[in-house]
């Protein structure tokens, strides 16, 4: 392809904004409805079904996602040029340029790295909504709009609950390894390997570097069984709560990360609202709790488990005057408060503790608001033989 060339009959290409693996992506002229567009064309093996039947499936997928957030698709088709077969892809043209390339300045400020992912987990929230999963949440699929929006692109290998539809190859790591969820690496995908790819994105725009970074089967290796390095040992300024929910977003079981897109876009921005809105920062409330540990662990000190439970008001009979009503309420039964989040923590027990007393643990505590510092927890300790 060439600049100036037309490509069946109706798009003038103008100049290559794009390349990877699957070929070109230019910025071209749509006459038929005088509008700038962006074309992907497939290069290389054009004439290969399996490859055409990708491009046709991102056209179906992605044009069947109505989203600000997601990449508009206006047409489709493969035609014959200079007696190359070639299929092509029509996209809006989207002023900006990828996140890989606004990342080889360096890291990102951190509220501008949550909006971001903000914008990517609202983005996934439609896809899973539409029963849709990605499979390559990666910086150079994320395009960082000149508002400062984030959009999502390609979704050639996007999985969907219709076989038919289903154009990969058995066998083939499908992907960006960087990025792949442990999971997905044994060719294994689901919603949450979404939030995975978009944990190791979000790392790598708050701390400049990628979670992990060997090579081939080494890096695969890493993905399953190894930790990274602790996002604030590299980024010393980023909320402790920042560092919490990007470890769940890489936990290696699924389970125990987030349950969807949408609760991850909600703590993305709450956690960008507390710490980089308008008003002044302030420090997290202190909290207090007790532990039961052997007299050996408070002899030589331990690391143990410590579960925090954080509660609100039962909804269902909050408002209730009648106290034997309340009491046979189904949704709290009678405790009159429901369970809103659940989180352990590996807590470290010093060696020679005695019983009633109370250890401090540092940044343990409520969160802070707008970049306060969070409050700490007071364990009180009791030895039990």
């Amino acid at each position: 392809m060439r600049e100036g060339a037309v490509l069946d009959g109706r798009y003038r290409l103008i100049e290559a904004i794009g390349a990877g693996g699957f070929g070109q992506v230019w910025a071209a002229h749509d006459p038929k409805i005088d509008r700038l567009v962006a074309v992907k064309v497939l290069t290389g093996d054009a004439g290969s079904s399996r490859q055409v039947a990708r491009f046709a499936r991102e056209a179906a997928v992605a044009g069947g996602l109505s989203h600000p957030n997601i990449v508009t698709v206006h047409d489709f088709g493969s035609t014959t040029h200079n007696g190359q077969p070639c299929a092509y892809l029509v996209m809006e043209l989207l002023p900006g340029k990828p996140l890989s390339a606004v990342l080889k300045a360096g890291r990102l400020p951190l509220p501008k790295a949550l909006s971001v992912a903000a914008c990517v987990a609202d983005a996934l929230k439609a896809a899973h909504d539409a029963d849709l999963t990605h499979r390559d949440i990666k910086p150079s699929n994320i395009i960082i709009r000149s508002n400062g929006k984030a959009t999502v692109v390609d979704f050639g290998i996007t999985k969907g609950s219709d076989e038919r539809h289903d154009v990969t190859t058995t066998g083939v790591l499908i992907g960006t390894p960087a990025y792949m969820a442990p999971e997905a690496l044994a060719g294994t995908f689901d919603h949450r390997s979404d939030l995975y790819s978009l944990g190791c994105v979000l790392y790598e725009m708050v701390t400049g570097r990628r979670p992990f970074t060997g090579t081939s089967w080494h890096l695969v290796n890493q993905h399953i069984k190894e930790q990274p390095v602790p996002l604030r040992t590299l980024r010393p300024d980023a909320p402790v709560e920042l560092e919490r929910f990007v470890d769940r977003l890489l936990a290696k079981d699924p389970a125990q990360r987030p349950a969807s897109a949408g609760k991850v876009r909600d703590v993305l921005k709450e956690i960008n609202d507390r710490h980089f809105g308008a008003a002044p920062p302030s420090r997290g409330k202190d909290i207090a709790t007790e532990v039961l540990v052997t007299r050996a662990e408070a002899t030589n000190g331990a690391i143990i488990p410590l579960r925090i439970t954080a509660h609100n008001a039962c909804p269902a009979c909050a408002t209730r005057t009648d106290e034997k009503a309340a009491q046979s309420c189904t949704t709290c039964k009678g405790e009159g408060r429901i369970v809103r989040e659940q989180h352990t923590y590996k807590v470290r027990i010093p060696a020679g503790l005695k019983d009633g007393q109370e250890v401090r643990i540092r940044e343990l505590g409520g969160p802070g608001n707008n970049g306060g510092a969070p409050g700490d927890m007071y364990v009180t300790v009791h030895v039990v033989d």
